[in-house]
């Protein structure tokens, strides 16, 4: 009777440590699904996080910090903007066609455009670099050259020249010939008939220039074989140290001049000169963008104007610093 009675206790020992076993296993199980729908529900928030970042970086507003000093005093190093994308017509999918786009920059409207020169690594990228970008609020920018600064993909500067005009330079001083003018016109005075508020920075001043004058001379001199004269060469001399920076599109116009000064007949630098003299025209659906800092600005001089179709919003406020915080203007 008492072996019978053990053996009972002993299955039931076992039925109890099996119905534990199973119960532990469940809870396990309730355990993990609970954890996935956690996990699920953190991987559905943030997909939902990106699809909201990706549609209102793509059609409202996206964010810009500015990596350079072409744009000073108006927009410093490190300024964060909120550029918005609905102005002149957000685009359908990175770049791609536009819609909603019946509104284009207008005169000294500062806007950001695409790069003229820049090579995309592709779409999947593009799209990553934009949501880090935006859901760091312009921190991280994942587009970067092999020495760690970033890539030049986007460009913020201001509308200069409208289409139906012409823009040309001297000595960095910018002349636009607007419709129904019959000369060029100084920026300076076309600003006040504009009503602009804005004001451009210049590091150059008239020696500078008078050294790019002489350096320019002296090229084309040492390419046709000749030695500038002695009073270049004394006045070359009394002109010390080297300026920071160098206007090149003043340069190149200024040897095209000389060259054609020593060769009238040479028609390829007669084109060259004549075209920097004329200026750029801005054909119609084409802005002319520039620096507000004239010297040290990568802009319309350099690459000429741009089709509305590249340009991807007007700059509105800075947000960051605070201590500059305000509309653009």
């Amino acid at each position: 009777m008492d072996s019978i009675s053990s053996y009972l206790d002993w299955i039931e020992g076992k039925a109890e440590g099996l119905l534990e076993k199973r119960a532990r296993r469940i809870e396990r199980r309730k355990l993990r699904e609970k954890q996935k729908g956690q996990i699920r529900e953190w991987a559905e928030a943030i997909l939902w996080a990106v699809f909201w970042v990706l549609l209102i970086n793509q059609f409202i507003f996206q964010l810009y910090q500015i990596p350079s000093s072409s744009m000073e005093d108006t927009l410093k190093i490190g300024d964060r903007l909120f550029v918005n994308k609905m102005v002149y017509g957000p685009e359908l999918y990175p770049g791609g066609p536009k819609f909603l786009d019946d509104t284009n920059p207008e005169r000294y409207e500062v806007f950001i455009f695409e790069n003229p020169a820049y090579v995309s690594r592709g779409p999947a990228f593009d799209i990553l670099n934009r949501v880090v970008y935006m859901l760091t609020l312009s921190l991280v920018n994942l587009d970067r050259h092999e020495d760690g600064t970033p890539r030049a993909q986007l460009y913020v500067k201001r509308a200069a020249a409208v289409e139906g005009e012409r823009a040309a330079f001297r000595q960095g001083e910018l002349y636009v010939h607007p419709r129904g003018f019959s000369e060029p016109i100084a920026e300076t005075e076309l600003r006040q008939l504009s009503g602009g508020s804005f004001s451009s920075k210049r590091l150059l001043d008239d020696n500078d220039y008078l050294r790019f004058s002489l350096s320019a001379r002296s090229n084309a001199y040492e390419y046709a074989g000749l030695t500038l004269s002695s009073e270049d060469q004394q006045t070359a001399g009394g002109l010390s140290g080297r300026p920071p920076l160098v206007d090149y599109y003043e340069m190149t116009r200024l040897q095209h001049y000389e060259l054609l000064t020593l060769h009238p007949d040479q028609q390829s630098a007669r084109n060259e000169f004549y075209r920097m003299e004329q200026g750029y025209y801005i054909p119609e659906g084409y802005i002319f963008p520039i620096g507000d800092n004239r010297d040290n600005s990568i802009d319309g001089r350099y690459f000429g104007p741009v089709t509305h179709d590249r340009v991807l919003g007007k700059a509105n406020v800075i947000f960051w610093p605070f201590s500059r915080a305000g509309v653009i203007r």
